[in-house]
């Protein structure tokens, strides 16, 4: 095996990505806001991507080793990234609409210029709970001949079922979230399996752009 085999080496695009989050969540607790936003639990937001990047990596080699990922993991640019901006705007209709007619709390959107630095940041931590943890898990236990997508469809929930726990909305909002958030995760896993990690994380930094930093400073016009 050649230093280009390595199950690490494979993975460079996620290194970069994990990188990039570490740099934002340090800048952001350089300009006094990371040690305010804690994530895992009371854990703040730096350690929480620190952690959250070692065990991503981990769980990608897990992943590698047990063959549950694509052969592929060339997301081909620019035309890519026109896709994953396009799918992250359509995504972000729809709770743009729930917003507009079940009115989401005044404080959802972390502002400007802070936003920059902790979507970035949060967005490695939120892909390697919701969707690679629990990838690996279920590689690890189920057998290799059962097809990818058995161990997939049951992540799909893994986020929807999250937001809505911690929704203090009515039930018809929760419902919908549930549905939004539930098409967010499956579209993400299906790139996952297609083109590996960067477009799954691409797909949720497009849609973060679109609804937590552009609407998100939008409605704070529009709806307060």
């Amino acid at each position: 095996m050649g230093p280009l085999d390595h199950p690490v080496s494979r993975h460079r695009a996620y290194l970069t990505i994990a990188a990039i989050a570490v740099v934002a969540a340090t800048l952001l607790l350089m300009s006094g806001t990371g040690s305010s936003l804690p994530v895992l639990g009371r854990l703040p937001l730096l350690p929480s991507v620190i952690v959250s990047a070692g065990l991503g990596l981990g769980a990608l080699v897990l992943l590698d080793y047990r063959e549950r990922l694509p052969q592929s993991h060339l997301w081909t640019a620019p035309r890519g990234l026109f896709v994953l901006a396009g799918l992250g705007a359509l995504l972000a209709l729809p709770p743009v609409a729930i917003d507009l007619a079940l009115r989401f709390p005044r404080d959802l959107n972390l502002p400007l210029p802070d936003a920059l630095f902790f979507y970035p940041a949060i967005a490695v931590v939120a892909e390697v709970q919701f969707h690679l943890i629990p990838l690996a898990l279920l590689a690890l236990i189920v057998p290799r001949w059962v097809p990818v997508w058995w161990i997939i469809a049951p992540v799909i929930l893994v986020e929807p079922l999250f937001q809505v726990a911690y929704l203090s909305g009515p039930t018809l909002q929760a419902l919908l979230v549930l549905g939004n958030v539930t098409l967010i995760s499956a579209v993400q896993l299906w790139l996952f399996q297609r083109y590996g990690f960067a477009a799954m994380f691409g797909l949720r930094i497009a849609f973060y752009l679109f609804w937590h930093i552009l609407w998100g400073s939008l409605r704070l016009t529009l709806l307060f």
